[in-house]
């Protein structure tokens, strides 16, 4: 059969210790053609671009199948009969833009160095400097601060940013094929749209063959050509009106109160130098309520949270928790906000250390956490029952469970901990709809059962909808509205606001506006 397939995917089975998690999947990608992989949670999505890829992880095994590589028919290469020849492909051939964007970056280099360095690797051409290819490139997918970026550590990046530089970096060696891991997940719908822009002009412009694993089905209606799916998806989430919850009243003494909030980067923000990351913020937090904050990416939503937590000393202004002002400089009073006060993180499985069972990371906690009486006796396997896992759940690693599994355990580890207040930042942005509706169920029922206070981060307003009383929108570093949740979501009146909610009228629903 003549066909422009770069990519064949025949047969493909891939299995661990617990069964098949792939089962003879068939699928071929063209050239210049956008194909769309979807499905929930722990069906396999990932685990297929990595077996593309040639690094499945050791617990996962290739038993069965063929991977194609036939861009030059001459040289056409086979998985897993060319396993030697292939890693040729990775980063030349084949470019990978990976879900943790966060985790894609080294820390303590700054961006330019990395993404050089990364190039020539991947090239093999140490002596060649790539840095006027990539500033190119860089500009190409929208990121037009290019000697403040590559000066830059990634901590000083938002998340839409570090996205648009792993695509950058991806294209300078102008692959045939684009393997896109959830691409959209961890960033705000203005930024989903301008994002999925840039992979139609790669298209365009290269002819480049863009393999997109994805649970938005926007995304799908808006970008692909075809689509494959792994299990018949479900909706993304129910419709507002069969998730909203009772409104709850703000009603007696806080347990948080934030006022006059301000931190200030010295060495430089997210977006500014020597400015205010957050800027004189005051609001309210009531036992068994939910806050949502909204924003889009660099906003400071995130660095809020790790004032919240303590991770962060505010450079101006009071936290004060149950009544009393909390000291920064007094080791007792951190100490007590960090147990009071838990942090859901955004990466659920990069938050799990990848080579302990989750007995001994929950045990671990337990050891540390200051309960008495009845909570002495809660067992891990109680604490796993409240958040729906399994007891088997506590013999196996983080890279052995799915996404919404790894959640699951973190929210766990949290609870551990008997806080007053839950932090979720970003915590369900890689989850199918399916798998977030059990989150948000879970979320709900801790916060009636345990009076949980919960301040729920997300650029997804369908979530925040679900979840929360209050919602409070930020933008650079400052609160610009706040109100009931039906009020800010169906009637906003902030410029900023606006363009954060009306995309889900169009976008969300029947495509690009």
């Amino acid at each position: 059969m003549m066909t422009s397939a770069i990519l064949n995917v025949e047969g493909l089975t891939l299995v661990t210790k617990q069964g098949s998690i792939v089962h003879q999947l068939s699928f071929h990608v063209n050239r210049g053609e956008i194909v769309a992989l979807t499905g929930t949670s722990g069906s396999g999505k990932t685990s297929i671009a990595l077996a593309i890829l040639d690094l499945l992880p050791s617990g996962i095994k290739f038993q069965d199948g063929t991977i194609r590589w036939s861009a030059e028919p001459q040289n056409e290469l086979r998985l897993p009969a060319d396993t030697g020849l292939w890693s040729r492909l990775r980063g030349s051939h084949i470019g990978y833009i990976q879900q943790d964007i966060f985790g894609a970056f080294d820390p303590v280099m700054t961006m330019g160095q990395q993404m050089l360095m990364v190039i020539n690797e991947r090239t093999g051409r140490v002596d060649i400097d790539f840095e006027h290819e990539l500033r190119m490139k860089m500009e190409e997918v929208g990121l037009h601060e290019t000697e403040r970026l590559l000066s830059s550590y990634p901590h000083q990046l938002s998340g839409g940013q570090l996205q648009r530089c792993q695509i950058a970096m991806a294209i300078v060696i102008r692959p045939e094929l684009l393997i896109a891991d959830e691409p959209t997940s961890a960033i705000d719908k203005i930024n989903q749209l301008e994002l999925l822009d840039v992979f139609a002009l790669l298209k365009s412009r290269y002819n480049m063959a863009i393999l997109c694993i994805t649970h938005e089905e926007a995304v799908v209606r808006h970008l692909a050509d075809r689509e494959i799916q792994m299990n018949p998806i479900k909706a993304y989430i129910p419709k507002p009106q069969a998730i909203a919850r009772r409104a709850v009243t703000p009603a007696g003494v806080p347990i948080l109160e934030v006022k006059e909030l301000e931190y200030t980067h010295s060495f430089g923000g997210m977006r500014y130098k020597k400015g205010a990351t957050v800027g004189l913020l005051d609001f309210q937090l009531y036992h068994g309520t939910c806050l949502g904050i909204v924003g889009e990416s660099g906003s400071g939503k995130s660095t809020l949270a790790q004032l919240l937590v303590g991770l962060f000393v505010p450079t101006h202004g009071k936290i004060v928790l149950e009544g009393k002002v909390v000291d920064f400089h007094n080791l007792n009073h951190v100490r007590h906000l960090r147990s009071k006060v838990q942090l859901v993180m955004q990466d659920g499985r990069g938050s799990l250390h990848p080579h302990r069972s989750i007995r001994d990371i929950l045990d671990e906690i337990k050891v540390n956490s200051t309960r008495s009486g009845k909570q002495e006796s809660n067992s891990l396997a109680e604490i796993l029952k409240e958040v729906g896992l399994e007891e088997s759940v506590l013999d196996r690693q983080a890279g052995q469970l799915s996404g919404g599994e790894c959640l699951r355990v973190s929210i766990a580890r949290a609870l551990l901990m008997q806080p007053a207040i839950l932090i979720c930042d970003e915590s369900t942005s890689s989850l199918d709809g399916h798998t977030r509706d059990g989150i948000i169920e879970l979320l709900r029922r801790l916060m009636e059962e345990r009076g949980l206070a919960l301040v729920f981060i997300s650029h997804d307003e369908r979530i925040i909808r679900g979840v929360a009383d209050q919602v409070m929108v930020m933008d650079k570093g400052k609160i610009v509205e706040t109100g009931a949740a039906a009020d800010v979501i169906g009637y906003p009146t902030h410029s900023v606001s606006k363009r954060l909610f009306a995309p889900y009228a169009t976008f969300g629903e029947t495509g690009r506006p």
